[in-house]
């Protein structure tokens, strides 16, 4: 699983990244309930294992170029 997260103008924004596997954990239930409980705005995106670990590369990709253009 992978999360991200961000603040616009007061607005908590998040997204998370898992496998349907991991959707039905309890605990990752759970923590995505008290996420919506702190007022974030939740995305959910759902991969299968077979291309996991291609969208956490582009996830990472994507963090470093906006952090890059944040400066």
């Amino acid at each position: 699983m992978q999360i991200t997260s961000n603040e616009i103008s007061n607005t908590k924004y998040m997204q998370i990244y898992l496998t349907k596997e991991e959707l039905k954990i309890q605990e990752i239930q759970d923590k995505i309930k008290e996420y919506k409980k702190q007022k974030y705005k939740i995305g959910i995106f759902v991969t299968g294992k077979e291309n996991y670990p291609e969208i956490l590369k582009k996830i990472v990709t994507k963090q470093v170029e906006l952090s890059d253009n944040a400066c």
